[in-house]
């Protein structure tokens, strides 16, 4: 659409991308702005207020992690909000923005914009009973915690009807809040963000309200001024693939950052299939209340290749229904083991009376026995790596087999894209990145990742051969069926690779 201006006017900001357009008329109850560098994500959260400035009781936040992260937005919003026709008044001991109402008797007391800082839970407590009816967080992506984001959904609020509420997020893939910006986002809506993700609430009244999402990705190429800069874009063509991948073209699937980049759903996920008796089955449990409890079942073959054969998990629930849930899914008598995280046993007291009962007993009374899980984190790690590696592995640098695989089941493959989606500890790089669960709903968190570390870190000891007991010569009926085995097996977990795409196999 052409700008007409009148005389002694001057254009102060237009839309430099059809991404910006598609943030400044989104309706969305939550959007997010995200993909590469430079695809003019800040400028845009600065803009989306203006269109309700001239609403009575609209107010928006405006946020980024730090103060003098913040400070970059509030001196950009001088350079246009300064010179506007409405004339807005700064204040800066509040760092806020106030519009000019036209229906009010002194032309004041409009539309507010207040900048601010909010890096944790504790920190949205800054900006309780404010009635922020727009919401916008500027890099939100570098938030490890969703919870965060949800609190501050609870602040999204205005008395006037007129008043579109809306919650405003941008970032890059790689930051610390990759996980969950990627699965309550992009994983939602699609990668182009081509699907507006609906979902229906109850209210208490009985009332059924919908509650919307959308991703808008970017790119530095939607930006001219970056496009056409061929030293900013030869600076990020010169970036390590993964990262080029990351902030040049906006892939969230890109691995830097992540915790354990070999993992791939087309290498690591298998077809199901019934595991002999001769092999090792041990367990992993990683206990939670408010956050999930998850077990994990796994076997152990000839070769001391691991297989996850299922996932079990489940939230709010005592320990005695938590051992039944065990038992009902899990043929517990035949597992040689279960490690367990380390609150599952009571602590050591200086008194002596004290006898409050630990998990671990109530277990044991259930038959499950539990036995101490190696907790280590950064060496668990390091492990997890070396059981999942396949890239380059063979001799002359060939891809090759991992040591771990999940067979595919529904919750192995939720567990399966918890452990792809942890990053790497900005704050020590040898460990990964410890998240909570979402505490409404249970979903994200680290508690996939901690089981499974816990099972990788105990030991398993190799499956004894079945072809050793009894007649051991070549064409004997046990060497066959073990040998047909090992080829049933080697081509259920088969990769064949073509154009760079992996395809899983089951048989011929």
């Amino acid at each position: 659409m052409k700008i007409r201006l009148e005389e002694g006017q001057r254009l102060l900001w237009k839309p430099i991308s059809k991404r910006q357009v598609e943030l400044l008329r989104s309706t969305e109850d939550e959007v997010f702005f995200g993909g590469a560098k430079g695809g003019a994500k800040s400028e845009a959260v600065l803009m989306k207020p203006l269109k309700q400035v001239h609403l009575e009781r609209f107010k928006a936040l405006i946020l980024r992690q730090t103060f003098p992260e913040v400070q970059e937005l509030i001196d950009r919003s001088h350079r246009y909000y300064t010179d506007m026709a409405e004339r807005p008044v700064w204040n800066g001991s509040l760092k806020r923005w106030t519009f000019p109402n036209p229906n009010t008797t002194f032309g004041t007391g409009g539309g507010i914009i207040q900048f601010g800082h909010c890096k944790t839970k504790e920190e949205v407590k800054l900006y309780h009973g404010g009635e922020w009816a727009q919401i916008n967080y500027d890099e939100v992506a570098d938030v490890k915690d969703e919870a965060v984001w949800i609190e501050l959904i609870a602040e999204n609020r205005c008395p006037n009807p007129l008043v579109r509420r809306q919650m405003i997020g941008t970032g890059n893939p790689g930051k610390p809040g990759h996980p969950w910006c990627k699965r309550r986002f992009i994983d939602r809506c699609g990668k182009q963000g081509q699907t507006i993700y609906r979902y229906d609430l109850k209210l208490p009244n009985g009332d059924v309200v919908q509650r919307t999402r959308r991703f808008i990705p970017s790119r530095v190429t939607d930006n001219p001024i970056y496009a056409n800069d061929p030293v900013y874009m030869a600076a990020l063509m010169s970036l390590p693939e993964v990262l080029r991948r990351q902030l040049l073209f906006g892939d969230w699937d890109a691995g830097f950052g992540l915790a354990l980049e070999e993992l791939d759903e087309m290498v690591h996920i298998i077809p199901s299939f019934k595991v002999p008796a001769s092999w090792t089955q041990f367990g992993a449990l990683d206990w939670g209340y408010q956050h999930p409890w998850v077990f994990g079942h796994y076997a152990s073959d000839e070769d001391g290749r691991l297989y996850k054969l299922n996932t079990i998990r489940g939230r709010w629930m005592s320990d005695r229904l938590i051992a039944e849930r065990i038992n009902d899914k899990v043929p517990v008598q035949e597992l040689s083991y279960i490690v367990a995280g380390h609150d599952c046993w009571a602590e050591v007291k200086a008194r002596s009376d004290d006898i409050t009962p630990s998990t671990a007993e109530r277990f044991q009374a259930a038959g499950i026995i539990l036995s101490h899980a190696n907790i280590s984190r950064a060496p668990g790690l390091r492990n997890f790596r070396e059981q999942v590696a396949w890239k380059g592995i063979d001799s002359g640098g060939t891809d090759g087999e991992p040591n771990f695989f999940w067979m595919d089941t529904p919750t192995n493959r939720k567990a399966f894209e918890a452990c792809a989606s942890m990053v790497v500890d900005p704050d020590d790089a040898e460990d990964a990145l410890g998240v909570d669960a979402n505490p409404m709903t249970g979903e994200g968190g680290d508690d996939d990742y901690d089981e499974t570390r816990y099972a990788l870190a105990s030991r398993p000891r190799r499956a004894q051969p079945t072809w050793q007991e009894g007649d051991v010569r070549a064409f004997s009926k046990a060497v066959l069926e073990y040998e047909m085995e090992l080829g049933r097996r080697h081509r259920s977990r088969v990769t064949v690779r073509r154009r760079g795409a992996y395809v899983s196999l089951d048989g011929y």
